[in-house]
Order: structure tokens, then C-alpha cells, then sequence
């Protein structure tokens, strides 16, 4: 007979696999919890294959071909590939064994980026940080933000023998506000189908509205209260739930004279340490979701694209936009990075061509226990546009159903792969339980003295 613990989890794996609500997925990155949501995670490792894919063609593919090795260029540039496959077609003499070796030391440093990326939305000095997602019109911080990162990135790599961990990290943290950008602003809404080419290079990235302008209406957001799930409950602490469904509530005058905005919150700081809260002497947007207080206080609902549903993102219908954008924009920051740099320091800071000892090194890590954090090697995607990156996007929604079941059976029966992200931050001082951090998905794994069978129960239970 089951014992209560996998009957718990069998009910909690069946009401979340089936319905479009939050599942137990231990995804880190702006709320998006849900089955067919994209996180910050996804999106910047999509947006460095897509940079590979291009890095591998100018120095490996077409070099190759006009030595006489054929890859059909059409396929390369339309096709799907993981980053095993596209060292397999840059490496064709490579054994299967040999690509998982070689592909070592790049996928750690990329699961760095992706890991510091997450931080972003749990660390102290930087979730609450308006410049750090473009949140409350912080549109100039936010682009000096990037720009100072970037530097760091371009200097250090730069540097000869000099130790590269700073410039990752700030790599992952400035591209965590590079995709907030088209996820909490109104760029979109404005009727932009284009990434901002602006960021990245000039500190104005664009017109803002005025602080004293108001930017958004109560017309166009109803009002949703709804009985909560069991998972809501345990993730949420607040039942029922309450939150809007949005379309159209930015004034018209904002989008047609194409000024800058985004929502705003509660208990917000910036750069000084000072108190950055929406205003209520006029009616500024809000960022929005069920644990978005100031989405009550007019003007009501809030324009965050982060998510695909309602819940957590009042503007979830342009979801995929947002997305799209994103994976764009954080590629063409990958490809100016490597032009800026060039190749030469742009394999140093990603080491895609590893000596024998770097990879030696991070094959010994993983005998030692070493696995990825959120590096997922099942995610593909091609060099297409628009509807076909879109596309590529979804079918990995489709792959992680398989994921979600293989991390709950790695948390039941004890398994450890490298092929599954472990999804732990929990020796980096993350708060797992920290419920009030709107930004993250409310669940990510957590590790601890107990057993693997129970740890899913037992953080479950803890979070009650």
C-alpha cells in the first residue's frame, strides 16, 4: 500500500499535470510556474544556442566545408539543435563520448550565467531593486545597470589570465533586466514587433512618460476572485485568490505618442536605498499578479507579461511576445558581446573550445558530485524567426512535462542524473519559503538532512 507521502504526491502531480495552473516545477524566474510558461532561465539559454549556432558556423562549419565536410547550411540555419548537437556538426570526428566531455566546461559556466540570472529575483539587494527589472518607469537605471555590467564583462574578459567568475555573474545579472525590459514595459503594447536596439549601447533607451503622467486606466481589467487548489494554497498562503485579467488598460495616449512605462509596486528601493512605492496622487500602472498588492489601488490590475497566466501576470495574453523579444534581444546581446570581444576571448569567457585539463576538471566535478543548477540539455531551438522560434519554444514546453515527471521521480526513489537541473539554490542563502517574493516561482527544491523520498513532502509541508 502507498504510503501517504507518494499519495500526496501522485494527487499533486495529477491536478497540476492536467490543468493550466501551478504545477510542482521548480523553475526560478518571474512566476513563471505554469506548464506553458517561458522563464529567464529558458530564455537565456535559447538565446546562447542560437549565438553558438553562429559562433560555430563562421569558425567551424563553413571552414569545414570548404575543406570538403558537407553540412547541409539550409538545415543548420533551420533546424533545431541542442548544444550536443551543434558540437556534433562542428566536431564531426567527435565521439558521442567525447562531445559530452568537450561540451563540459561550457554548460557549467552557462548553468553560472543562468543561476545568476535567477538570483536576481532572491537576492536582497536586487528583488525589490526597481532598475533591476525596468519596474516603476526606472528605464535610464535600468539601462545604466546594463551598461555598467557589460563593462565589467568586456573588461575582465579583456584582461589576460584574469579570473572570469565576476564577469559571468554579471553577465547572468545583466541579462535578467535586459528580458524584464520587454516583459514588465509596455514596448509591446506600443505595437513594437522589434527589439529595443538601444539597450545595451545608450543609456536613454527611449521616451518615458512623466512622473506625474498618468499611464493607466481601470477600464479593461476585470476583476477575478476564485477558490484556490490545494498547490495554491501551499505556494500562495491566501486563499481565495484575487487578481485581473487586463487588455487595453493603458491609456492610448501613452502607446500612440510611444512613451516608456512599466508597472509599479509596493516596498520597492533604488539605487540610493531610497523608497520607490506606485503613487496615488496619479494613476501609474502597476506590475500586477495575486501577490502584487498595489494592483488593488488604482489604477487596478497591472501590465506584466512574465507569465502565461492571469494569476501572476495581468497582460499573460502577450506572454509569448514578450518572449519572443527576449530570446532576440539577450542572442543579439550574446553576438555583439562576441563581436566586441572577439573570438578568440569570447571562447576564454564561454570556453567552448576547452583544453584536455579544463575538461578533465569539470568531468571530475561531476564525478564528485557536480550537477546543473537549471542547465537543461534537452532544450532546442533553431536560428528562425518569429512564429519559428515560437514554435521550437513551445515543443519544449511539450519535453518538460517528461522533466517535471523525471525530477519528481529523482525526488521519490533517489535519483541524480546530469540530464535533470537540480534546481537547488538553497546553498547560495536562498529563502525557498520566502512566499512574499512575488517576482520567483513560489516553489524551487531546497536540500537538507533528510531523505530524498521526502524531502518534496517535507518542503511541501514546511511552506503550510
Amino acid at each position: 500500500m502507498l504510503n501517504t507521502h507518494i499519495i500526496l504526491v501522485i494527487y499533486l502531480l495529477s491536478i497540476c499535470l492536467y490543468t493550466n495552473a501551478f504545477i510542482p516545477y521548480p523553475v526560478v524566474g518571474d512566476g513563471a510556474q505554469t506548464t506553458d510558461s517561458i522563464t529567464h532561465t529558458e530564455i537565456t539559454q535559447a538565446g546562447f544556442i542560437r549565438c553558438l549556432a553562429r559562433f560555430f558556423y563562421d569558425t567551424r562549419i563553413k571552414p569545414n566545408n570548404n575543406n570538403g565536410n558537407t553540412v547541409n547550411e539550409k538545415e543548420y540555419f533551420t533546424k533545431e539543435h541542442t548544444i550536443d548537437d551543434l558540437y556534433k556538426l562542428a566536431y564531426p570526428e567527435y565521439s558521442q563520448a567525447q562531445v559530452e566531455l568537450y561540451s563540459l566546461p561550457l554548460k557549467f559556466i552557462l548553468d553560472l550565467v543562468m543561476t545568476e540570472n535567477a538570483l536576481v529575483d532572491f537576492d536582497s539587494k536586487t528583488k525589490k531593486l526597481s532598475a533591476a527589472h525596468f519596474d516603476s518607469e526606472a528605464f535610464i537605471n535600468g539601462s545604466r545597470r546594463i551598461l555598467r555590467l557589460r563593462q565589467i564583462v568586456v573588461n575582465d574578459t579583456r584582461t589576460t589570465g584574469k579570473d572570469l567568475t565576476d564577469a559571468r555573474q554579471s553577465l547572468g545579472r545583466l541579462l535578467h533586466t535586459l528580458q524584464d525590459f520587454y516583459s514588465h514595459s509596455n514596448w509591446i503594447e506600443m505595437g513594437k514587433t522589434n527589439i529595443n536596439t538601444l539597450i545595451g549601447n545608450n543609456e536613454n533607451i527611449g521616451s518615458v512618460a512623466g512622473p506625474n503622467q498618468a499611464t493607466c486606466s481601470n477600464n479593461g481589467c476585470t476583476r477575478i476572485e476564485k477558490q484556490c487548489s490545494l498547490w495554491q494554497l501551499i505556494t500562495f498562503r491566501k486563499c481565495p485568490l484575487i487578481y485581473y485579467d487586463c487588455q487595453n488598460n493603458i491609456l492610448s495616449q501613452i502607446n500612440n505618442q510611444q512613451l516608456l512605462t512599466s508597472g509599479y509596486l509596493f516596498n520597492q528601493f533604488n539605487e540610493n536605498n531610497e523608497p520607490v512605492n506606485k503613487p496615488t496622487n496619479v494613476e501609474k500602472c502597476s506590475h500586477g499578479g495575486v501577490m502584487d498588492d498595489s494592483a488593488h489601488v488604482p489604477a487596478i490590475g497591472g501590465i506584466n507579461k512574465d507569465s502565461n497566466t492571469l494569476i501572476l501576470s495581468p497582460h499573460s495574453n502577450l506572454h509569448f511576445n514578450a518572449v519572443d523579444l527576449a530570446v532576440n534581444a539577450t542572442e543579439e546581446f550574446f553576438n555583439n558581446l562576441r563581436k566586441d570581444l572577439g573570438d578568440e576571448n569570447f571562447n576564454r569567457l564561454f570556453i567552448i573550445n576547452p583544453t584536455q585539463t579544463q575538461s578533465q576538471t569539470a568531468s571530475n566535478a561531476v564525478k564528485n558530485g557536480k550537477r546543473f543548477r537549471f542547465f537543461t540539455s534537452f532544450l532546442s531551438v533553431s536560428l528562425k524567426q518569429g512564429d519559428g522560434l515560437l514554435a521550437d519554444l513551445k515543443n519544449w514546453i511539450t519535453k518538460r512535462i517528461n522533466m517535471i515527471k523525471s525530477i519528481l521521480t529523482g525526488l521519490l526513489f533517489g535519483q541524480n542524473t546530469l540530464d535533470i537541473p537540480t534546481y537547488d539554490l538553497s546553498d547560495l542563502g536562498v529563502n525557498v519559503k520566502d512566499v512574499n517574493n512575488f517576482r520567483a516561482a513560489p516553489y524551487i527544491l531546497e536540500s537538507g538532512n533528510i531523505g530524498r523520498k521526502k524531502r518534496f513532502i517535507h518542503v511541501l509541508r514546511n511552506r503550510q
